[in-house]
């Protein structure tokens, strides 16, 4: 992919753009070599225990992929990256809030680089979608959270439409994981992260029917992580 020059906006201002350096080779050389350290230690430090089922259906699964997951902590992207198997972990890009993690010049350079972060307009519409679309097309996976906010009871929220909308316009497969735990390693509002148990689960990849319309193709996303959820949670999840 030709590099994005990076044009972003003042910080605090909805211009952020995509640091297109983060997808050259030297960046994903050092994820791929720091990832010992800035993925994995991080999470065997504040997940105890954690225990990951169903790791067999990401086998195979190289990319383009949607992997989408719910949100209960700031750790949830270090936990799913950490899931990932080599080659998909090396060719997967992460969904960002660009009015929360892109607000500074210093703080979101550092999210590129450790996470291959890029921003995303909450709310922006179809527009919002363009470089995701440019990503997908590219033969790179995203790491989106539909529910677009942190949940504070580890309830599943509403999911948002934009992840459908991107499996259908670009057919790509979506690889649903749920977390259970992680929001008790940093509750929002806390300023001090603190161990705690987590268990992730991941379910088998599926594609959306072609046809189906975006209200429905949101439903099945959404359904797919709900079916992940642990049995002592499941009364949680609401329609």
């Amino acid at each position: 992919m030709e590099a994005i020059p990076n044009n972003r906006g003042n910080p605090g201002s909805r211009e952020a753009k995509p640091d297109g350096w983060a997808l050259s080779s030297w960046a994903r050389l050092y994820r791929r070599l720091a990832r010992p350290w800035v993925v994995t230690r991080h999470v065997r430090r504040f997940c105890q225990p954690f225990s990951v089922d169903g790791r067999e259906h990401l086998d195979g699964v190289t990319g383009p992929a949607l992997i989408v997951a719910n949100h209960c902590s700031h750790f949830d992207t270090a936990i799913v990256l950490s899931v990932l198997p080599p080659p998909l972990y090396d060719r997967t890009a992460v969904v960002a809030a660009a009015d929360r993690f892109y607000t500074s010049t210093l703080k979101s350079a550092w999210l590129s680089l450790r996470y291959n972060a890029f921003p995303i307009e909450r709310g922006g519409g179809s527009n919002a979608l363009a470089y995701s679309e440019q990503l997908l097309q590219d033969d790179w996976s995203l790491l989106i959270f539909p529910e677009g906010t942190r949940s504070r009871t580890g309830e599943l929220l509403p999911f948002h439409p934009g992840p459908a909308i991107l499996a259908l316009r670009q057919r790509v497969p979506v690889v649903p994981i749920h977390i259970a735990g992680a929001g008790s390693i940093l509750r929002p509002g806390t300023p001090r992260a603190r161990p705690a148990p987590v268990h992730v689960r991941i379910g088998p990849p599926f594609m959306l029917e072609p046809d189906a319309d975006v209200l429905d193709a949101t439903a099945s996303i959404r359904d797919a992580v709900a079916t992940l959820v642990p049995s002592r949670e499941a009364a949680l999840v609401v329609g």
